[in-house]
C-alpha cells in the first residue's frame, strides 16, 4: 500500500519531565480545545512504546532529549499538529455529515498498523491508543475519499479492481545474476544450449539470496517490483512470456537475466484493501490542500509554552517559538510549566 498523509509518522517539530501541569489548554483549534491533559496523555503513550520511538528517531524526530528525562521538541509539536490537524478534519466532516464507510474502516486499521512499522510494534500501544489512532485514520481516509469523490464501498471498489486488472496481477519470477555483460551472455548462451535456468542461477548466479532456490526472487504486482528492483528488472517481468529468459538487463546490482516464472490474477477478496488504497491514491494531494485552506478559515490558538503559531509548508500550525530566551525552548520542552 501506498503512504497515507499523517498515518502517524512526524508532520512536522525538545521537555524536562518535571512535575507535569495539565491544567489549561495546548491549543484552541476553531471552537474546539485540545487541553493540556489530552496532550500529556498522548505523549506518554507514544513515548511509552520503544519500538516506535526508534523508528521516530530513524526518521529523524526523535522522542527524547539528551537522556530520558527529557522530550524533544520536535515531538511534541509533531504530536500537537498532529491532534491539531485530526481536530479540523473532524470539524468539517461534522458539518457535511461525512461518516466513513465499512470498507473506509478495514482500510484505516491495515494503514495505521503499516504506519508504525508493523503489527508487533502497533500491539505495544495501550488499546486505547491504538483505539484513537485507527480513528485518526478513519477520519483522514473517508476525508480523502470524499476530496476525491471516490466510493469507497465493496461494489465501487470492485468496479475500479476489474478496470485494473493489470495493477492486480501477481508475477512470480527468478533471475541469475551477474558482475558484468559479458558473463551475463555467457551464462544465457549455457541456458540456450539446454542448461536449465534453476541450474544455472544455482552454479552461476552471484546472487546468494536466490542462487540457493534456483533464482527465485519471490512474487509481487508490476509497482512492487518497481519500487524494489528498479524499471530495468520491472520492465522484463512486465513483458517476457512465461518460462523465457530475458537478455541480460542491467540493475543497480550488476546484469541480471530474468524469468518469469507464473502470472495469477490476484483474487478481489484478497485485492480488495490494496484496490482501495490504489484508488484513493490521489486523496492525499487533495487533502493536503484542504487542510491549507481549512487552516486559514478558523482561529488556531496555542500555548505559548510549545511554541507560536506560523506557516509552514502553506499550513498554519505550531513552531518552535524563537528569539532571546527562547533558544532552550526550540530544543526541550517542559510540561511543568504548562498551565
Amino acid at each position: 500500500m501506498s503512504r497515507r498523509l499523517l498515518k502517524f509518522l512526524p508532520l512536522g517539530l525538545g521537555a524536562l519531565l518535571a512535575s507535569c501541569s495539565t491544567i489549561g489548554y495546548a491549543a484552541k483549534v476553531g471552537p474546539q480545545t485540545i487541553s493540556n491533559s489530552q496532550l500529556h496523555t498522548e505523549l506518554r503513550e507514544v513515548s511509552s512504546n520503544a519500538a516506535f520511538d526508534a523508528l521516530l528517531a530513524k526518521n529523524k524526530s526523535p522522542v527524547f532529549g539528551p537522556n530520558k528525562k527529557s522530550y524533544s521538541t520536535l515531538f511534541v509539536d509533531n504530536i500537537l499538529n498532529r491532534r491539531i490537524t485530526i481536530y479540523r478534519i473532524l470539524q468539517v466532516e461534522h458539518r457535511l455529515n461525512i461518516t466513513p464507510t465499512p470498507l473506509e474502516s478495514q482500510l484505516a486499521k491495515a494503514l495505521t498498523v503499516q504506519s508504525v512499522g508493523s503489527q508487533a510494534t502497533f500491539n505495544a500501544f495501550s488499546k486505547a491508543y491504538q483505539n484513537q489512532l485507527v480513528s485518526d485514520t478513519r477520519a483522514i481516509v473517508a476525508m480523502e475519499a470524499h476530496l476525491a469523490k471516490v466510493n469507497l464501498t465493496t461494489s465501487g471498489v470492485q468496479s475500479y479492481y476489474s478496470s485494473h486488472h493489470a495493477s492486480f496481477i501477481d508475477v512470480c519470477s527468478s533471475q541469475i545474476l551477474e558482475t558484468s555483460a559479458l558473463e551475463a551472455d555467457a551464462v544465457l548462451a549455457k541456458i540456450k544450449a539446454g542448461l536449465s535456468f534453476a541450474a544455472a542461477a544455482s552454479k552461476y548466479s552471484v546472487d546468494k539470496a536466490s542462487q540457493a532456490t534456483g533464482g527465485a526472487v519471490g512474487c509481487g504486482t508490476i509497482s512492487q517490483y518497481q519500487q524494489v528492483l528498479g524499471p530495468n528488472y520491472t520492465h522484463a517481468v512486465e513483458t517476457l512470456p512465461v518460462k523465457t529468459p530475458s537478455q541480460p538487463v542491467q540493475i543497480s546490482q550488476g546484469w541480471s537475466i530474468v524469468e518469469v516464472t507464473s502470472r495469477t490474477l490476484i483474487p478481489f477478496h484478497n485485492a480488495e484493501l490494496s484496490a482501495a488504497n490504489d484508488e484513493l491514491s490521489h486523496g492525499s494531494a487533495l487533502l493536503n490542500s484542504f487542510l491549507a485552506r481549512q487552516s486559514r478559515a478558523e482561529s488556531l490558538k496555542v500555548n505559548p509554552l510549545y511554541g507560536r503559531v506560523r506557516d509552514v509548508g502553506g499550513v498554519i500550525q505550531v513552531a518552535p517559538s524563537k528569539g532571546p530566551g527562547q533558544k532552550v525552548l526550540s530544543q526541550y520542552f517542559t510540561p511543568g510549566l504548562a498551565n
